[in-house]
């Protein structure tokens, strides 16, 4: 088995615990010193600030050959295209949100374990989902980030503490 298929399946598995587990509290206050945490303050303050989302920005916290991996499937490839994929979700409207502090985080090994929230609302409909993954580091950057994410449906039953409401 590769490693990168052997990485995959203990995110998997890891996201898979993690989202089966949402506090019904929301979480103790953990200080957000790590890289990932920075990027996402950053991103947040980003996704308020029209032009904001530009590769020389995303370099300050991402490698140049830096990806993104979802559900599986990567879907960036490079700073460039951060900033492309992102600068055309901010201008389709409406708000997003990471949570941060974290719900859950630590590293070990230049590797970033995350649990933690997506807000967002959009033509006055709120969304909530739960994200669960890692963020490898190569020379103090982010050159890599995987997560699964899990869509909440309050219709379903309660949702997590974080997330918005109509």
């Amino acid at each position: 088995m590769t490693k990168s298929r052997l990485i995959g399946r203990i995110t998997a598995s890891l996201a898979a615990t993690l989202l089966t587990v949402a506090a019904p509290a929301a979480a103790a206050e953990k200080p957000a010193t790590d890289m990932l945490s920075k990027m996402f303050i950053w991103w947040n303050q980003a996704f308020k600030t029209p032009g904001a989302y530009t590769p020389e920005n995303f370099s300050k916290f991402f490698t140049p050959d830096a990806t993104l991996t979802l559900e599986g499937r990567t879907v960036i490839n490079g700073v460039g295209e951060w900033a492309t994929h992102f600068q055309k979700i901010q201008a389709g409207g409406g708000e997003v949100e990471i949570v941060v502090p974290f719900k859950e985080v630590f590293e070990k090994d230049g590797v970033i374990y995350n649990y933690h929230v997506i807000r967002s609302r959009r033509d006055g409909k709120a969304a909530c989902s739960l994200a669960a993954g890692h963020a490898t580091l190569r020379d103090g950057m982010i050159s890599s980030i995987v997560l699964v994410r899990a869509p909440l449906d309050a219709s379903k039953g309660p949702i997590d503490p974080q997330c918005w409401v109509d």
